[in-house]
């Protein structure tokens, strides 16, 4: 368990690096288009393909984060309200539907990233292959449900310790 542990505390250790470079590269450029616009009255046109992109991943690896914690929104007038018992079969199957709904959410993004690397699309203003922004969405959910997995253990291993 102590090594599944560091290996999460790895991940989660990369994804935070990764938060903070993309918020910093997100500042910059809308910073730096702004001032461009307002200055030399030229727009960067190229901010808002990366811009728009680059929340993609922020969202997903913010979300795992969070995930990781427990701290994702959820309805919990109902499990408040349950027996001590039965709050860690409900957490269980909560975890199950979570994961369910990320292996969707990795394979039809995965299903987009083939699709976009067969036909050779590229973006508009950048010409970069599309494929690259759409690997944040696989990317994204394969984090959701490691952190989503290391959630429910540890709900299960803190009652059994008990």
């Amino acid at each position: 368990m102590k090594t599944y542990k560091k290996i999460m505390n790895g991940i989660a250790f990369v994804e935070k690096l990764v938060l903070v470079v993309t918020m910093l590269l997100i500042l910059v450029l809308t910073f730096g288009n702004v001032v461009s616009r307002y200055i030399i009255h030229q727009s960067w046109s190229f901010t808002e393909e990366l811009v728009v992109a680059v929340f993609v991943l922020i969202t997903l690896l913010a979300a795992a984060l969070e995930a990781r914690d427990g701290g994702l929104v959820s309805l919990s007038l109902v499990t408040d309200h349950l027996p001590v018992s039965t709050k860690k079969p409900v957490a269980c199957i909560v975890a199950a539907c979570s994961v369910a709904f990320c292996a969707v959410l990795f394979k039809y993004g995965l299903d987009k990233v083939l699709t976009q690397m067969a036909n050779g699309k590229r973006t508009f203003v950048l010409n970069w292959p599309e494929w690259i922004f759409w690997s944040f969405v696989p990317i994204g959910a394969a984090c959701l449900i490691l952190h989503m997995i290391e959630h429910c253990i540890d709900i299960c291993v803190e009652k059994e310790d008990k």
